[in-house]
């Protein structure tokens, strides 16, 4: 591929698959730069070029050009082959500050995962110029252990770059009265609830008298083009904004929810994304209620309480935006 003159700002592994909170993710990490980097050509790469393009852009890149790497919650064991692309990233770029954008790191205390810890530690350690960003305060208290050797890796903490951006910015629209709870759980590795549970959220949405609907933030399908990407974010913000209420225990489900003003309920996952991210940075808000799995019990009055929250609009973030301005520094002092 051939770059455009002027420094550049590459974002590596940008979402060209059918996760719509990945797809979030690449826009809203996007956007922000374009943003901070007002002078800079930001150029994404998507994540099935990787390997058909790292040899091209090598050999055009220079010393000021800055590469960045997609947020997200694929670091570490789990999701191996996204991993690996990541490091060969950074092995690619010697002579370029490398940053990490907000993620989430998974780890337990198999073999596996110890062995790609430490692949982790080997790889990133050499790099001279490198900035990793955790997006919850458990993975950020496990990095700095991690690297508590390496002086050359920086430990941040930010939220997930998605909190960075609104409904509007990322292309939903809001054209429908609210009607009707959007049920949005997940049914894959990262699920926690049990079949017993999954049937007492049933009913009790069901008891609401409500059309439940079910839905997802997954569609499938690999190497989309740009403008199918953005269709698939802009139409999920927009049902979310269509609804009175959702439930999910999916990160994004809650992250896009609260974009789109829409009060949501929300339940754990397997591992600690959900629950920290809540935790550090959305404690408060006034439209989230997050229920522990020994409290699904009592689901109904969570329910009816946030049936009668009002809605948000689509311009708000999350968060206040000076909660990335670490992130900033490190992008801007080059």
């Amino acid at each position: 591929m051939t770059l455009t003159n002027g420094k550049r700002c590459f974002i590596f592994l940008s979402a060209d698959y059918g996760n719509i909170g990945d797809i979030a993710i690449s826009y809203a990490q996007k956007q922000y730069l374009e943003n901070v980097l007002s002078s800079y050509h930001v150029v994404s790469i998507p994540i099935s070029q990787t390997r058909f393009v790292l040899s091209s852009i090598k050999k055009q890149v220079k010393a000021d050009d800055i590469v960045t790497i997609i947020g997200g919650g694929n670091m570490g064991g789990i999701y191996a082959d996204i991993e690996e692309l990541r490091q060969l990233v950074i092995k690619s770029f010697p002579s370029n500050r490398i940053v990490c954008f907000p993620q989430t790191l998974d780890w337990d205390n198999s073999t596996k995962s110890k062995r790609a810890l430490k692949t982790i530690v080997k790889t990133y350690s050499k790099h001279p110029d490198i900035y990793v960003f955790a997006r919850e305060s458990i993975t950020q208290t496990k990095l700095i252990e991690l690297f508590n050797r390496y002086n050359n890796v920086n430990i941040g903490l930010v939220p997930d770059i998605v909190m960075s951006a609104t409904a509007a910015s990322l292309g939903a629209t809001d054209i429908l009265e609210p009607s009707g709870i959007l049920r949005c759980l997940r049914d894959d590795k990262e699920v926690a609830l049990t079949t017993t549970q999954y049937a007492i959220v049933d009913k009790a949405l069901a008891d609401t008298g409500y059309k439940i609907e079910k839905t997802d933030t997954h569609a499938g399908g690999s190497q989309l083009n740009e403008i199918h990407c953005a269709k698939l974010l802009a139409d999920k913000l927009s049902q979310f904004r269509a609804a009175k209420l959702v439930v999910t225990d999916r990160l994004h489900g809650m992250i896009l929810c609260l974009l789109s003003g829409t009060p949501c309920l929300v339940l754990p996952n397997s591992n600690h994304k959900i629950r920290q991210t809540q935790l550090d940075w959305l404690r408060d808000h006034p439209r989230l209620t997050f229920l522990e799995l020994d409290k699904v019990d009592s689901i109904d009055e969570s329910i009816t309480k946030l049936l009668s929250v009002p809605k948000g609009n689509l311009k708000d973030s999350p968060v206040d935006i000076t909660v990335y301005n670490d992130l900033k520094k490190v992008l801007i002092n080059i």
